[in-house]
């Protein structure tokens, strides 16, 4: 049998790409209208050569600090930098003494976006003066400014306010999410513990008992101590088991019998039951569960539980799901995917915040597999594990 390919993710690039190149052209955009901006008022007279000199300053530090914007390097590095360019100009003009009739959009919204990142994802110690520097560098801009009027240095503040806020915010809301995600993998790991010490109990205490047997048989003496010791060595271990998972599990309900190979089916049809309108398809290998440990058939059926969950949960409007289990030597390969339906987009887990998969990717991990997830060519989304014959 030939080997089941990895999910294909086509045309997918990470949303932070997506949102920065976003960025970086309208911060183009928004020079480019200001440099033609300032080059009309080079048509009135009233202007001198130094405001014209003036102006052009203001533009190319505009520029400067919006390539700050860029990955170019560190955070705290290209922030320091447009600090050093805004607060540069700044000082040079008021020192030339000379108002300038253009604030420096360009530069001032560059600076905003810097402050926003600095705030949500830079530590505290940097973020603090890093952040001071940015906020004075956009509310010295309105004093540049020879029309300025002090509503709006006041307008400034606010949106000053406004931008750290929402980096704070979104600083907040990432610690929440790692918080949660570490709950989740500690979660799933009590969960698994619990599912191996289940199994390997029955099979710790089925060598007790045939030590136990054998040893009332055996006419050598040796060998009766040796089976006693090993009895002995078992019955100190299942006690050693229980009482670690007593103190693992001890703020958790009890959890209920954990299902064999024979039931690996069950989460699909449970899905046709409350999905009777999708096509639900489920291929099993004829030789997927052969000599397949129970453990690692509860991690199969757990993995096809939530996978079969997030399709309810994120493509409410799938109309086919392919659930395959597949064998290719010492590996299995278990793969739920959904057409994404019409209608409503595909809603990717993260958006929801879900960790469902979090935990699946946590246990496969633990077993020496690995768990990837994505949209795949054509619509739709994908999980696959792939998971050791042999953990």
């Amino acid at each position: 049998m030939t080997q089941m390919p990895l999910p294909a993710v086509a045309g997918t690039r990470p949303r932070t790409a997506r949102g920065r190149a976003w960025l970086a052209a309208a911060l183009c955009g928004l020079w480019v209208c200001e440099g033609r901006l300032l080059g009309r008022t080079h048509a009135y007279a009233s202007y001198s050569a130094a405001a014209h000199h003036a102006h052009l300053l203001v533009w190319i530090a505009g520029l400067l600090v919006a390539l700050c914007v860029l990955p170019w390097a560190p955070l705290t590095a290209r922030a320091t930098a447009a600090v050093g360019v805004s607060w540069s100009v700044t000082g040079r003009l008021l020192a030339d003494g000379q108002p300038v009739p253009a604030w420096g959009l360009t530069e001032s919204a560059a600076l905003l976006v810097l402050l926003c990142l600095v705030a949500w994802r830079t530590p505290v110690r940097p973020a603090v003066p890093l952040g001071i520097a940015l906020a004075g560098g956009v509310l010295a801009a309105p004093v540049r400014d020879a029309d300025a009027s002090g509503t709006t240095v006041v307008a400034s503040a606010l949106v000053v306010a406004g931008v750290a806020a929402l980096g704070l915010c979104l600083r907040y809301r990432d610690a929440e999410r790692a918080q949660a995600v570490a709950a989740a993998r500690e979660a799933e790991r009590r969960e698994l513990a619990g599912e191996l010490h289940d199994y390997v109990a029955h099979h710790v205490q089925a060598m007790t008992l045939l030590a136990k047997a054998t040893g009332s048989l055996a006419q050598d003496e040796r060998v009766a101590a040796s089976l006693r010791d090993i009895q002995e060595a078992g019955d100190v271990a299942m006690t050693t088991a229980q009482r670690l998972l007593r103190v693992l599990q001890q703020d958790r309900p009890r959890r209920e019998p954990l299902p064999g190979p024979d039931r690996i089916a069950e989460p699909v049809e449970a899905f046709r039951r409350a999905h009777p309108d999708a096509r639900v398809t489920f291929d099993v290998d004829p030789c997927f569960d052969a000599g397949l440990a129970p453990e690692l058939a509860a991690s199969v059926r757990r993995i096809m539980d939530e996978a079969l969950a997030n399709v309810a949960k994120h493509s409410p409007g799938a109309s086919a799901v392919d659930v395959t289990l597949q064998r290719s030597g010492e590996r299995l390969f278990v793969s739920v995917r959904d057409d994404g339906g019409r209608g409503a987009p595909l809603r990717p887990p993260e958006e929801s915040g879900g960790l469902g998969l979090v935990g699946l990717a946590e246990r496969a991990d633990a077993i020496g597999g690995s768990l990837t997830a994505g949209p795949v060519a054509g619509g739709g989304w994908e999980v696959l594990a792939v998971l050791p014959v042999q953990a």
